[in-house]
């Protein structure tokens, strides 16, 4: 029993030192794509010092409503990693609208963020743009203290009521 609780941390040791002080094997990565923006992003972000480790990953994404099961799939076009950071990256389409909107952010970005938890980078490849999208929750404290209070004072209004019924009996 001891000698596998010794393999399994040396394991789980190797592998968090591998992919911390080594490079990944996919630092070689060859790019696979034909499309003309994703190669064109492609370039883009090895000119600006970033380095690909992973292109066109696809998680799947399993929905219920009811007994109905909806499947679906958040693509990221590219993994890179720039000064020991890894940030996914999503490529303008030529079908995208020209200007970003909150529609557009909250469609193509929140998933990735809410998977990832890091700033994902938006490469435009017709102006040669890489933006990085991040994203912050704002709770006005305000609002919900007021809202706490008056919650408050309508239990002890019903707490005043209720005695008073139960007086009047």
């Amino acid at each position: 029993m001891e000698v596998l609780a010794i393999l399994t941390f040396l394991t789980v040791a190797f592998l968090f030192l591998r992919g911390k002080y080594l490079r990944s094997p996919l630092g070689d990565h060859e790019l696979q794509s034909r499309r003309e923006h994703l190669i064109r992003a492609a370039d883009i972000l090895q000119e600006q010092g970033y380095r690909i480790v992973g292109e066109r990953i696809a998680h799947e994404v399993a929905s219920y409503i009811g007994n109905r099961k909806f499947v679906s799939y958040i693509v990221v076009d590219y993994m890179v990693e720039k000064e020991g950071l890894q940030y996914p990256v999503k490529v303008r389409s030529p079908r995208d609208p020209d200007r970003m909107s909150g529609a557009l952010l909250r469609r193509q970005f929140l998933t990735l963020y809410t998977l990832y938890e890091t700033p994902i980078a938006y490469v435009n490849p017709y102006t040669g743009m890489i933006d990085l999208v991040d994203f912050a929750l704002d709770f006005p404290g305000r609002h919900y203290r007021r809202r706490w209070r008056t919650r408050l004072l309508w239990l002890c209004v019903g707490v005043a009521l209720g005695w008073l019924l139960s007086l009047s009996h």
